[in-house]
């Protein structure tokens, strides 16, 4: 047989071995043709011509801006959520607004969510699988934010102020059957093994006296139900009742919890979720990029004259605002990362006009949605810069990734209980 040799450089020699290497397959999706390129391991993330990265998404391609001359991204990525009742529509919508920049969804981009109260309805709804594609999430961010939208005055439901007041004296100002009702709707029986990711959630057990954090890689956990852990995590004291339900005697004595809200000791889950998160891998590089996004804050202050005359009614509301905020958590965690990682922390900013817990009108929504475009919009550069750290790929000596490593079945969710293997300790 005659053989062909081919000069050195030669373009038709460099593109027989690039077909060599690697198995071309074409599929059709979506009335188009699909080019999947199947070799030993995936290629890094495709670095465009004008420094980008590009990720595909169901709608096509999208392109993030290139940003200085790293390689490689933090090797742990987690996202931390205030609580903050019904200004968790802030998080959801800059949440939607870093998914339509990375065209991925939030579950694949972090590898711990933690969300405390209205937190934690965003943490366990971004990481709820679909039935129809356990794979895939069931709601999107802007999902989400349509959940605050549609959802927020039959939780909060508006009446005669004076007459609500009162009866907060006596008894929650909230009959919890609503709600309730609400996140059966949303997690139906979903249980917390089942999480896209990792997911953290902070409640308080009354009858204990003791903290509790929900973690879908703790096996005593593992099987409860989503909906009833998020609404023992969201029952604030003089809002709503405590809740209670059974769980494994690993994680009570009694079998039993009785919950209220995971804010009174960490509205700012951010701390809690950066030490869960360092445990999440074992390779040599430990490094962490946490995302911390306030429900927003207002610069209103009280007056001492005002404060002078308050009795039980008038220091319900003040004493929750103080419990719930702790800007002592963001200075800790800048010094805590500097040098080892990324930290963000997103906060919008009301100015002068607070929106108050409960607030479930209209106009209320509205100054919501309107305080974090404006906030997005001012923090342009940082936007960009989180994107991209965001769709930079992990170096190799991150290591494998634990606690979210159990088989999960192709196809609909089956709704059953799944082994998890090799899962953190805790």
């Amino acid at each position: 047989m005659a053989q062909i040799t081919f000069g050195r450089g030669s373009k038709v020699r460099r593109a027989l071995a690039a077909f060599l290497a690697a198995t071309v397959v074409v599929s059709l999706v979506a009335g188009g043709v699909s080019l999947v390129v199947l070799g030993q391991a995936p290629p890094p993330p495709l670095l465009l011509p004008d420094g980008g990265q590009q990720h595909a998404t169901e709608s096509g391609v999208t392109w993030v801006p290139r940003i200085g001359t790293r390689v490689y991204g933090n090797c742990t990525r987690v996202l931390a959520i205030d609580g903050g009742g019904v200004k968790g529509l802030v998080p959801a919508s800059i949440l939607a607004e870093l998914e339509r920049r990375t065209g991925r969804p939030i579950s694949q981009q972090f590898d711990l969510i933690a969300g405390t109260s209205t937190g934690a309805i965003l943490a366990l709804g971004l990481a709820r699988p679909s039935n129809e594609n356990a794979r895939l999430p069931a709601f999107s961010a802007a999902d989400l934010v349509g959940l605050y939208r549609e959802y927020s005055e039959r939780i909060f439901p508006r009446s005669f102020a004076p007459m609500r007041a009162l009866r907060r004296v006596f008894r929650p100002k909230f009959s919890p059957e609503d709600v309730e009702a609400v996140f059966a709707s949303y997690f139906e029986d979903v249980r917390l093994i089942e999480a896209l990711t990792n997911v953290a959630i902070p409640a308080y057990d009354i009858v204990e006296n003791r903290r509790i954090w929900f973690l879908s890689y703790a096996s005593a956990q593992n099987d409860l139900l989503m909906r009833d852990i998020v609404r023992g995590a969201t029952a604030a004291p003089t809002f709503f009742a405590p809740s209670r339900f059974a769980v494994s005697k690993r994680v009570a004595e009694k079998g039993t919890v009785a919950l209220v809200d995971g804010a009174l000791f960490a509205n700012n889950p951010s701390q809690d979720a950066y030490l869960f998160g360092r445990r999440l891998r074992s390779g040599d590089d430990s490094s962490v990029l946490v995302l911390s996004i306030g429900t927003g804050k207002s610069t209103r202050k009280h007056s001492f004259e005002d404060a002078w005359g308050w009795g039980v009614l008038g220091w319900m509301d003040p004493l929750l605002e103080i419990a719930f905020s702790d800007p002592a958590i963001d200075d800790i965690m800048r010094r805590t990362l500097e040098g080892q990682g990324d930290y963000f922390r997103l906060q919008a900013d009301f100015g002068g006009v607070d929106v108050a817990l409960d607030d479930s009108s209209p106009q209320a929504n509205k100054r919501l949605e309107d305080a974090a475009a404006s906030y997005v919009a001012t923090r342009e550069d940082e936007m960009t810069r989180l994107a991209f750290e965001l769709s930079l790929p992990r170096s190799p000596q991150c290591g494998p990734p634990l606690g979210a490593d159990y088989e999960r079945p192709e196809g609909p969710r089956l709704g059953q209980r799944m082994i998890r293997q090799n899962a953190p300790q805790h």
